[in-house]
């Protein structure tokens, strides 16, 4: 009975770690593209003459984060 108790606890803990691990990677990622590649992607999309392209995705992006915003407040 303990070893069945014992092994319900730790199954519980991994999958805890599992979830946290997660949530650090998927916090991190948002992070990395939001500050390095995104910027760089638009700057490079209008230095290769694609400013048609990159103007409405600026436009974009910057409509859902201003709501996004407002929407957490």
């Amino acid at each position: 009975m303990m070893t069945l108790l014992f092994m319900i606890t730790v199954g519980w803990v991994v999958w805890k770690i599992a979830i946290l691990g997660i949530r650090m990677t998927w916090g991190l990622t948002k992070f990395v593209f939001g500050l390095i590649v995104f910027p760089i992607l638009v700057i490079g999309l209008f230095f290769a003459g694609l400013v048609y392209l990159a103007v409405p995705l600026l436009a974009v992006v910057g409509l859902v984060a201003l709501l996004g915003g407002i929407t957490r407040a």
